[in-house]
């Protein structure tokens, strides 16, 4: 039982080939698939996370690679959502929005291996748990793009729309978080 939290970290990750392909054209049964899969990814951070608080099995390991497996299979998604095209000719997913990300990851990704150099473990605080939560929601509702959630005065509101305003809450989240971890490691130096 100690050891099922880290194999569903791995899992997480080996499902990213898997999404790759569904995303790569994603016909409305692709994205359906996607969806279920990324979900289930999703269910299997918050699993870890809680049997090893359960089962004291929280490990170094888990505390440095489940925040790298969450950042791996949310930039897939976003990257591959960015190649893909509505009827417009707009991204479904904007650039900017990925390289902002991308760009926050990093760098939290380089303050953790500059503690871990330090030999300390800098785990994820709550704010980068609310971060995650809002990313994992709205890439969720992007992967669904298009698909009709309600109409409201006569304007069709799609799952899209949510998704997005859900990434650039994240957005908000992810760089107040990142401004803590900073604080946190420049107490080290």
């Amino acid at each position: 039982m100690k050891l099922l939290p880290n194999f569903l970290t791995l899992l997480r990750v080996a499902l990213i080939p898997f999404l790759v392909f569904l995303l790569n054209d994603p016909t409305p049964l692709y994205q359906k698939i996607a969806l279920g899969v990324f979900v289930f990814g999703a269910l299997t951070d918050w699993l870890d996370g809680y049997l090893a608080r359960k089962h004291h099995a929280v490990s170094d390991f888990g505390k440095l690679l489940d925040p790298v497996a969450d950042k791996l299979i949310v930039m897939t998604v976003l990257v591959m959502l960015v190649g893909v095209s509505d009827s417009y000719g707009r991204s479904w997913v904007q650039p900017w929005i990925v390289v902002l990300i991308l760009a926050r990851e990093t760098w939290v990704t380089g303050l953790r291996a500059f503690a871990s150099s330090k030999g300390l473990v800098i785990p994820a605080g709550n704010l980068g748990k609310i971060k995650t939560f809002l990313q994992m929601f709205g890439i969720a509702f992007l992967i669904c793009h298009g698909f009709k959630l309600f109409s409201f005065l006569g304007y069709r509101i799609t799952a899209d729309f949510f998704g997005n305003y859900l990434i650039l809450l994240s957005i908000f989240f992810s760089y107040y978080a990142a401004a803590d971890y900073t604080s946190k490691a420049l107490e080290f130096d």
